[in-house]
């Protein structure tokens, strides 16, 4: 419970979500790819959420702004040449330990071996395969024949900064890229999420070998599908990370396409990064007008809508703004040649809806992931629905990386069977979601979910 004196940003927070909760579903048009458009929905209230979040730390960083200032600067400047900067090869290794999915991912890798030329080739191997993390020493340790970063078909450099990939890992479910960023300059101060790691993206699109190409922005990994990554920084200039892309995000709800897709044993992808962006630790705090925290607090929603409009400069809602973000230009373009694991994946198609409307249409488990595709009907897809999938102990599984699916990691659980609960978005965010911890959870979920399945692989 917030005490009487909590901030303005804290009460302008409330006043957001209580208008989320009733205006989210207002003007959305349902299409066809009906339950793919509901990820989509859950992903970008989420990333509202986060613009929430970012507002009242502007709003607590202008209640100090004079603190603030003393402690603002720009890294001095310490120049690394990015040609004497060694390329790690075994940056699974080095994060799997901490990452969304977690497993053995090096064991299972496809390194990509720039002896091989600029052709693209790549050898699959699979080196280093004893499980857990790599530490950063024994990381470093790898790199003695590896330090040339000059350009080549897995390294490339565009005005002092430079991107090695370096291992790719492909399911029917996702690709996995990990790679190395140096930069000549410090990277700037990069804001850190719950995890402690980096906030970082990359803008870019894919052409795929199996798909009719169409110049990247209209498939794959396209603009209109700005990637995270995940990872961390190993000194100021270098920074290692894997990204996730998401199967869905190539072949949307083409479910030919789909299909094909997971027959593959390879293919080719032409990759290429034009931006890579970061979140700044600090953004720019907005110009307050000399109001006082209570003014602000005194401000009705439409005063402060309309205050809000004037004080803040129209590119700051652009991605990325030069007052939030960070970035450095591309284009880094690869050439890679993607073997497909294809080896026990296994899909349970559902397809069913129940009278309340709402019911499951896919699960599918691969190595370190399972992604359930829930199925709703039109009604139901307004009101909004939350997936909920618990292992085969009544676990809750957790989350992953995933921008696009519900997609959940399973590295040491027991996942023979899975239990799926549709629910009420609303419902679930004002009261289920307060029970996860409590050890009747499952039992609740049985009793209030829309709907409810046992999946056994």
């Amino acid at each position: 419970m917030l005490e009487k004196n909590d901030s303005v940003s804290g009460k302008r927070e409330r006043k957001t979500v209580d208008r989320m909760k009733s205006e989210r579903f207002d003007t959305i048009v349902i299409p066809d790819n009906l339950s793919q458009c509901v990820r989509k929905g859950i992903r970008q209230g989420e990333k509202i959420y986060m613009r929430n979040k970012r507002k009242k730390m502007m709003i607590r960083i202008a209640s100090s702004a004079a603190a603030l200032l003393c402690c603002l600067g720009i890294f001095a400047s310490q120049p690394a040449l990015a040609s004497k900067i060694p390329v790690i090869r075994n940056i699974f290794k080095f994060l799997q330990k901490d990452y969304s999915y977690q497993g053995d991912l090096d064991a299972v890798a496809q390194k990509f071996d720039e002896t091989e030329g600029s052709d693209g080739g790549a050898d699959w191997q699979n080196e280093n395969t004893e499980g857990g993390g790599l530490s950063q020493d024994d990381a470093l340790g790898t790199m003695e024949n590896n330090t040339s970063t000059v350009d080549s078909a897995y390294t490339k450099s565009v005005n002092g900064v430079t991107v090695s990939v370096s291992e790719a890992y492909c399911s029917v479910e996702a690709i996995y890229l990990s790679m190395m960023i140096t930069s000549e300059q410090a990277f700037p101060e990069t804001m850190m999420d719950m995890e402690e790691q980096p906030i970082i993206y990359l803008q870019g699109m894919a052409d795929y070998s199996f798909m009719p190409s169409t110049g990247g922005e209209a498939n794959g990994y396209s603009n209109g599908g700005t990637g995270s990554l995940e990872g961390k920084f190993i000194d100021e200039h270098t920074y290692a990370g894997i990204c996730r892309i998401d199967a869905l995000d190539i072949f949307g709800n083409d479910t030919e396409l789909k299909e094909t897709y997971r027959t593959l044993d390879s293919f080719d992808m032409d990759y290429t990064i034009n931006r890579i962006i970061g979140d700044r630790a600090e953004p720019e705090p907005l110009d307050y007008k000399g109001k006082t925290q209570e003014e602000l607090e005194a401000m009705s929603d439409e005063e402060w809508q309309a205050f809000m409009s004037e004080i803040t400069p129209p590119d700051r809602n652009q991605f990325p703004n030069k007052y939030e973000n960070w970035w450095f230009d591309g284009p880094f373009t690869f050439h890679l040649h993607i073997k497909m694991d294809n080896d026990g994946a296994q899909v349970v198609t559902v397809d069913e809806i129940n009278d309340t409307g709402a019911g499951l249409y896919q699960v599918v488990k691969t190595k370190f992931e399972i992604t359930v595709e829930e199925k709703c009907s039109k009604e139901r897809a307004e009101k909004g629905v939350f997936l909920v999938v618990l292992d085969a102990d009544g676990q809750l599984l957790p989350s992953g990386s995933s921008s696009f699916a519900d997609t959940y990691a399973i590295n040491g659980r027991d996942v023979s069977k899975v239990y799926a609960y549709v629910c009420d978005y609303t419902e679930y965010m004002d009261d289920i979601k307060g029970h996860r911890n409590d050890s009747n959870f499952k039992q609740i979920l049985e009793e209030r979910a829309l709907y409810k399945r046992e999946i056994i692989f």
